[in-house]
């Protein structure tokens, strides 16, 4: 027996795959499984929106957030700053790492950040609560 949805499943991992590999994506609208998915790259945004200056050094990964509504930074000053989308406040800075933090990354629910840094020291963080 299959699996109920399993075709609705297959389609969708179709588009998501069209989509992971276009190189300049730059729309919402879902691809059409009747040919290839490409974006044009004249239309891949070029103009700087926000500069993210609360580090101390350089920013090496920003995430949003998996319902959009913030963003996360991690660099070389080996802090973690959440900001809300829109406004870009913070409303967050996580701060305990020894050295550079290289990854950050959203749990499926965004209550947590997985955080990977230079001093060889992996974080867990409740992204609703200050630390």
């Amino acid at each position: 027996m299959l699996p109920e949805h399993r075709l609705a499943v297959l389609l969708h991992q179709v588009k998501q795959g069209q989509i992971s590999s276009c190189l300049y994506h730059n729309t919402e609208t879902s691809p059409s499984l009747y040919q290839n998915h490409t974006c044009d790259r004249s239309n891949f945004p070029l103009n700087t929106f926000v500069e993210l200056s609360k580090h101390d050094g350089e920013v090496w990964q920003v995430v949003f957030s998996h319902d959009g509504s913030r963003l996360a930074s991690c660099g070389s000053d080996g802090t973690v700053i959440i900001y809300e989308v829109g406004s870009f406040e913070v409303l967050h800075t996580l701060a305990d790492h020894e050295a550079g933090v290289c990854s950050v990354a959203w749990s499926p629910d965004d209550s947590m950040i997985v955080t990977c840094s230079m001093d060889k020291r992996a974080r867990l963080w409740n992204t609703h609560v200050s630390p």
